[in-house]
């Protein structure tokens, strides 16, 4: 534990109040923090984190770091006074990073970093006491906090890199100093911001290029951007995986209902209880990042067996009729096409069923990507499609096709339930971008078709 003196040393702060007070934790959401914490009251867009010192301290926050000088702390609490919030978390971030001399693993991609992020943890634990950032902790404000909970004992990080616009990646990198990297997919994500896949692809490469000239990097051959980077890279120890092509080559043995996974060299049988070749990517270069850690081949697959999927990252929910495919954390058109393509998959199935929502972030090119994603879902094996959001009813609608069904969301989770009445190996997918909030739908459908038993 670090004391608010020290802290107020660190960020270039100005201490008022007891600087003896040591904080357990770190939180910059009035409504997360707890007993013990220090609060980061940042600006945002719609409001000021200063407005809700109150409510932190009330939660048992000990500390506050604000912009505004004029502010007194309550009794037994104290702040410290800084220029600006957000640049005072980061210092702090950097700080405790200079502490270890540890592995730092980092992962970007526009699809699978969390799940990779998860993977390469569980596979480390058999071998380190591993720190894995929390939730989606990727941002220039998210990848400080969890760096800041990574505890001193910790023998490895494992944190993941997301990037909204261009020159993101440097910051975060610059935070965590990575000693790995992992680049998992490029896909069009964020084109509102980026333009092209190709300005997506440069973005996520500045984690290849921040890493110093002898760490190991791991690469989705897959991905022709990615790809095309990787051979004009010039590093000695950068590593290519995939399926179709790469220095290592993973051979998909099952996508559903379980995914596994074989490589010939080095020798793994990697059987999960993911879902989908979408999958077999991360799962492949998870794997080989353990294998450069020192984790042994029979570990890794010990612990394949024992992963458990992302929580709404194309995540299995047993449901009466057969199972719902929970994937409404985040979409693009790859992470779409790949979600249905694993619809699709299921074979001895007696119903497949798309709730698809619509896709953010995509400026211009949305309606296109949106139609595309029509002609795709309706040219697989998919028999009812419920579209949900202004783009994702025009372009379904606009097909024409008999198996989409247009209604209000709230009739949505009633009406697939009455259709599988009967049924006891249908499968659900519920996918669309995360500001869609397909969440409800899922959970209404498990609500009012509940696996037997729960």
């Amino acid at each position: 534990m670090v004391p608010m003196r020290e802290i107020a040393r660190l960020v270039g702060g100005t201490l008022v109040g007891d600087g003896a007070l040591a904080p357990t934790g770190y939180a910059a959401d009035s409504r997360r923090a707890g007993p013990g914490d220090l609060f980061f009251a940042l600006p945002g867009a719609q409001t000021d984190g200063q407005r809700f010192l109150a409510d932190a301290f009330a939660r048992g926050a000990v500390a506050a770091v604000v912009s505004d000088r004029t502010l007194r702390p309550p009794a037994g609490r104290c702040l410290v006074c800084v220029d600006d919030v957000q640049e005072a978390l980061q210092a702090l971030a950097v700080a405790w990073r200079a502490r270890f001399r540890v592995p730092f693993v980092a992962i970007t991609g526009s699809n699978g970093k969390t799940t990779t992020k998860s993977l390469v943890a569980h596979f480390a634990g058999a071998r380190f006491a591993a720190h894995v950032a929390q939730e989606n902790f990727n941002t220039e404000i998210g990848l400080p906090l969890a760096l800041l909970a990574m505890p001193e004992g910790a023998e490895l990080g494992v944190f993941e890199l997301g990037a909204d616009r261009p020159g993101d990646i440097r910051i975060l990198t610059r935070i965590l100093r990575p000693s790995v990297g992992i680049v998992t997919s490029v896909g069009p994500s964020h084109l509102e911001t980026f333009g092209t896949v190709r300005a997506v692809a440069e973005e996520k490469w500045n984690l290849v290029r921040d890493l110093p000239a002898d760490a190991p990097a791991f690469v989705n051959a897959d991905s022709p951007e990615l790809a095309h980077l990787a051979a004009a890279a010039g590093r000695p120890r950068l590593v290519t995986a995939g399926l179709e092509t790469g220095d290592v080559r993973g051979r998909v043995v099952s996508a559903v209902p379980r995914l596994a996974l074989e490589l010939d060299d080095p020798p793994l049988r990697l059987a999960t209880a993911l879902v989908g070749r979408q999958n077999a990517t991360n799962l492949l270069l998870a794997a080989l990042c353990a294998l450069e850690l020192g984790v042994g081949p029979r570990a890794i697959e010990e612990r394949a067996a024992s992963f458990r999927p992302v929580a709404r990252r194309m995540e299995p929910r047993a449901a009466r009729f057969g199972v719902v495919l929970d994937d409404v954390y985040n979409a693009n058109l790859a992470s779409m096409s790949a979600a249905l393509h694993a619809l699709a998959e299921y074979e001895t199935t007696s119903l497949r069923v798309a709730v698809l929502g619509d896709m953010f972030g995509l400026g211009d090119a949305a309606p296109a990507l949106h139609e595309e994603l029509a002609r795709l879902a309706l040219s697989l094996s998919v028999d009812l499609v419920y579209p949900v959001g202004e783009r994702a009813e025009a372009a379904f609608g606009a097909t024409g096709d008999r198996r989409v069904l247009r209604m209000e969301r709230g009739e949505i989770a009633a009406d697939v339930v009455a259709r599988l009445a009967d049924a006891s190996d249908a499968v659900v997918l519920v996918k669309g971008s995360r500001g869609v909030r397909l969440e409800t739908i899922a959970d209404e459908i498990l609500r009012r078709s509940p696996a037997d038993g729960a």
